[in-house]
């Protein structure tokens, strides 16, 4: 073993020994995002989760308190993995409350037109969030819900021309998570549409990957910027294809296009980051290929010195001061990518 080897080798063992206290943090933090007592105790709002802080945003006046239907799914993931990966119950009312929300507000956002871009993210969400707790605590409750977002995501997907679509309208991310449901739930037509979507787009491609500082960028003022495009590309054929197809395409086209280190992005780049670093920690974990360690924590070490609290909680980006509910759930899947 080389000295290089040595040192990511080492750094893999001290970032799994830190696991459980990143989830907590995390699991904490969103916890000063949920609308809960004592802001409300019951009614619409009740459960869901703010994109930010709520405590500060209340105090200073700068910032309203919004419910946020995918922020909430995000949190219930954060929530599920630390409560069934550590078999601790400190957050299980916060998951319940979660919930909650969701069901009472399911037609409010998932809407009848497929085409309307958080529809298809949140039904996106729907799957990722609601099959992992679903598995996590054999409970079946959200069953009706999981199945109605995995046919109309199924439908959307089979029909879809243009594969242009970012950030809430990606279809990649959309087959990832219709992948991942298909294999918990055993829904072949779901994965098969996904898997057929995959090849056509992917792996009949000559060069399905850009180079990482190249990745389509966002423009203008608002928007968000929260997705790498690459990043969707190898978690969805990581999800749909078998191991052996998706282990060359991994080596062969994504490696040679990761960064030696943190992207610099207009606006989310934080979040972008966190992501293109969760398809990374991915790729390694299927292909056990040591070169995908030094991208990978090339960026999470930078994420960890933004983290200036020390909370495992981030903002969007170094402009925007406030910390984050839907980041810190991004960076807590990153870091989760090499459990």
């Amino acid at each position: 073993m080389t000295k290089k080897q040595k040192m990511f080798q080492e750094k893999l063992i001290r970032h799994r020994q830190n696991l459980k206290t990143h989830f907590r943090q995390a699991s904490e933090f969103l916890v000063k995002c949920q609308i809960i007592k004592p802001y409300v105790e019951k009614g619409t709002l009740h459960g869901s989760v703010c994109p930010w802080e709520i405590g500060n945003s209340a105090d200073e006046g700068a910032f309203p308190i919004l419910e946020d239907f995918h922020d909430t799914l995000e949190a219930i993931w954060v929530w599920s993995y630390y409560t069934n990966a550590f078999r601790e119950q400190s957050f299980q009312r916060n998951i319940e409350w979660a919930w909650e929300y969701i069901v009472n507000n399911w037609k409010r956002f998932i809407g009848k037109n497929e085409s309307e871009n958080k529809s298809l993210y949140d039904y996106s969400h729907i799957l990722f969030s609601g099959t992992f707790y679903t598995k996590a605590f054999n409970d079946n409750r959200y069953e009706q819900l999981i199945l109605q977002a995995g046919n109309r995501l199924e439908n959307h997907l089979k029909k879809l021309k243009s594969t242009e679509g970012r950030e809430y309208c990606d279809p990649f991310w959309m087959a990832h998570c219709l992948g991942l449901a298909a294999k918990t739930l055993k829904r072949q037509r779901w994965l098969k549409t996904a898997k057929t979507f995959v090849e056509r787009s992917i792996v009949n491609k000559e060069n399905p990957f850009s180079k990482a500082e190249r990745e389509p960028r966002h423009k203008g003022l608002g928007g968000h910027d929260f997705f790498s495009k690459n990043a969707n590309k190898a978690l969805a054929s990581i999800s749909c294809l078998n191991e052996e197809t998706v282990e060359e395409m991994l080596l062969k086209d994504f490696l040679p296009r990761l960064p030696s280190r943190f992207v610099s992005r207009h606006i989310d780049e934080n979040a972008w980051n966190a992501h293109l670093a969760t398809a990374i920690g991915k790729a390694y974990i299927l292909t056990s290929n040591e070169r995908f360690l030094s991208p990978y924590f090339a960026i999470m070490d930078e994420l960890q010195k933004r983290d200036v609290q020390k909370f495992a909680a981030l903002p969007r980006s170094p402009s925007f001061l406030r910390r984050e509910s839907w980041v810190t759930f991004f960076y807590a899947h990153a870091y989760s990518s090499l459990a």
